[in-house]
């Protein structure tokens, strides 16, 4: 069986991409199932963020193939990008931000509807947002901006989740709410999470892909140090923050298990 252990809804096959013919990603395999917790950890540079672009359909790979098997559609996929990709200087307030997520719905000239806002009204309540509703992007603090990003993706229903470095630059709140959101959203829908940080998802992580150009699959979301030194393609020393972890022996370089 691939990597994965639950019914697919995404499949990686053979995917090699890069750019200038300068190969990112080399024959990556990875499938993501309905349970899954997944997080993509490696070193700056070595193709997490281009793996998840290539899963968006927002880059073509060279060679290989991004398939959804149970049927899932742009629409259906909540994103959220790195923090320093999103313009705080736009003029918008934090509700109407968040409201966006709800335009792959209903197709991009149907209008909100009653449930449109009640969805988003949600959401802010649940992420702790609901008194900034109608404060400007511009104000809010990093955490809370993260926040909306994390809202402006859920509101949306989604039958996947992508985080991209979600919890660089946020505070402790933010580290927190996140943790308990993911856990519960889990129950539904496959989370998967780019991260330098795994600590912050000990609790939650139950799958573990190491990506530096090739991809090393851990089905039990265990690693050792040998595991990170070779991902990282340095000595990496683990700082735990007093969360215990467990330790894979056997490091597999194939992305399929058994």
């Amino acid at each position: 069986m691939r990597a994965g252990g639950s019914e697919a809804v995404v499949d990686v096959r053979g995917l090699t991409f890069g750019y200038d013919r300068e190969p990112v990603l080399r024959d990556v395999d990875l499938r993501i199932g309905r349970n899954d917790f997944l997080a993509i950890i490696g070193p700056n540079g070595g193709g997490k963020t281009t793996l998840l672009r290539l899963m968006l359909g927002l880059e073509t790979p060279w060679r290989g193939e991004v398939t959804w098997p149970t049927g899932v559609r742009p629409g259906h996929i909540g994103f959220v990008p790195q923090f320093s990709t999103f313009d705080k200087n736009f003029p918008l307030r934090l509700r109407d931000a968040v409201l966006m997520g709800r335009l792959g719905r209903g197709g991009l000239l149907a209008r909100y509807g009653r449930a449109d806002h009640r969805a988003v009204d949600a959401i802010l309540e649940r992420l702790h947002l609901g008194h900034l509703a109608f404060a400007p992007i511009a104000d809010l603090s990093g955490g809370q901006l993260q926040r909306a990003l994390i809202a402006r993706a859920l509101v949306g229903e989604p039958r996947i989740l992508l985080l991209d470095e979600p919890t660089a630059s946020v505070d402790a709140e933010t580290r927190q709410v996140l943790g308990q959101v993911l856990e519960e959203l889990n129950r539904d829908i496959p989370v998967v999470v780019i991260t330098h940080d795994i600590t912050a998802f000990a609790a939650q992580v139950k799958q573990i892909a190491c990506v530096n150009r090739e991809l090393f699959y851990h089905g039990d979301g265990q690693l050792s140090h040998a595991d990170l030194a070779e991902a990282y393609g340095c000595p990496v020393e683990l700082i735990a923050h007093g969360v215990p972890h467990r330790v894979l022996h056997d490091h597999a370089r194939d992305a399929v298990g058994s």
